[in-house]
């Protein structure tokens, strides 16, 4: 008798699970039309992870007809993933020394981050080139500057959210660049690599909790496409964009732009919350120019903040 009653709410939770998740990815795929449904398209791999246990499950309830439903589910839900998760060989041969690599580090600090001395030390082991950083107070900014002796050249915006950008190399100019009105504001460093100019922007678009903030973002991505765009030199945008590459609104900035992503390739690893992982999502990128390979995308340990580093080493196509 307990096992009958035990394999029905079985059934009924399989069911109604593979419905659900259905439910989600459906949402996600309605993204432009309304802010609320673009927030279910950044859980696509939690989706596909989801579809898969739900399939087996169903199997083995011999409830195959629903199970056929999850897998073409896991289906959907992967075709975007696997243009990240493909072979590493070709990127990871383009670059065959140090010298030939920019490595860029772009980390969200968090504004409420006490611990500036950690973070300065792990900046200082990586042997990045540039480095973006977000969310910085001015207390913060105070800490940290003393601490980046490799990196005496900065642009800070003093904007609320907060970019800046670090370098180790002699810089050609500077500019902070408005990509909303009332919203986010980027750092642009141009400096000069081995006598070749390059340009960083790192950026910390706007949170799209709500009609008005996610119109924000969406403005933001528009103008972070076009001053990309317009852009002749090799550029690395990088920061904290607030969407993964699930969402439609990523693969038009991108498509709008001429950007790719840096992290083609090289695995599905989240960015944000760093405390949680089975919902972790990725929404710290670097971008790149067509001027640009990537040669690897990682990301580094905790630090104190809610998201993870971002570390990608990148090499001029010959």
């Amino acid at each position: 008798m307990f096992r009958q009653a035990l394999l029905r709410v079985t059934n009924k939770l399989a069911i109604l699970g593979t419905a659900a998740v259905w439910l989600c990815l459906l949402a996600g795929l309605l993204g432009q039309f309304a802010w609320p449904f673009d927030l279910f398209a950044h859980f696509r791999v939690q989706y596909a992870a989801l579809f898969v246990l739900l399939a087996c499950l169903l199997m083995l309830l011999r409830r195959f007809g629903i199970a056929v439903a999850a897998a073409v589910g896991f289906g959907v839900s992967v075709v975007p993933l696997l243009p990240y998760v493909a072979s590493e060989s070709v990127s990871t041969a383009v670059a065959t020394t140090r010298e030939e690599t920019f490595r860029l580090l772009s980390f969200n600090v968090w504004f409420r981050n006490p611990d500036m001395a950690q973070v300065a030390e792990y900046i200082e082991k990586s042997q990045a080139d540039a480095v973006v950083l977000l969310e910085l107070t001015p207390p913060q900014v105070e800490m940290l500057a003393p601490l980046l002796p490799t990196y005496p050249h900065y642009h800070i915006d003093p904007s609320r959210m907060g970019a800046a950008v670090f370098t180790k190399w002699p810089v050609i100019s500077a500019e902070s660049v408005p990509l909303s009105q009332g919203g986010a504001v980027a750092a642009r460093l141009m400096l000069d690599w081995q006598g070749t100019p390059v340009s960083v922007l790192g950026v910390h678009l706007n949170w799209p909790l709500g009609p008005r903030n996610s119109a924000f973002r969406n403005q933001e991505l528009n103008s972070l496409a076009a001053f990309s765009k317009a852009q002749r030199g090799p550029l690395l945008v990088a920061g904290d964009f607030n969407l993964t590459p699930w969402s439609e609104y990523f693969s038009d900035a991108l498509e709008q732009s001429g950007l790719h992503d840096a992290a083609l390739g090289f695995g599905l690893s989240r960015s944000w919350p760093s405390q949680f992982a089975p919902v972790g999502i990725r929404i710290d990128h670097c971008l790149l120019s067509r001027h640009w390979r990537a040669v690897s995308t990682k990301l580094g340990p905790a630090l104190g903040s809610d998201h993870l580093p971002l570390v990608a080493d990148v090499s001029l196509r010959r």
